[in-house]
């Protein structure tokens, strides 16, 4: 899909970390997105990237690593912390 078409699809509000592993429906976990973009991210984690089209980034990772501690349900996102990052 061309940057142009993706300018003009409609956007659908993202859950930032996903629902699926545990993400609230909160302001600070939600972002506009193009359809085609959210439909294909499924629920992985979010990157570090990800994490800045939060309104309240620092928020979202205290809340990813607070969360992390108990594990993710998905084996792909086990023993990550915010921003998909690996946990020590």
């Amino acid at each position: 899909m061309s940057e142009r078409e993706l300018f003009d699809e409609p956007l659908e509000t993202d859950e930032i970390w996903p629902q699926a592993e545990g993400g609230p429906k909160e302001p600070w976990n939600q972002r506009d997105i193009p359809r085609s973009q959210n439909r294909k991210k499924g629920a992985e984690m979010p990157t570090v990237d990800d994490l800045l089209d939060s309104p309240d980034p620092l928020k979202l990772a205290a809340e990813i690593d607070k969360a992390s501690l108990g594990g993710f349900k998905n084996p792909r996102n086990k023993n990550k912390g915010f921003g998909g990052l690996p946990r020590l």
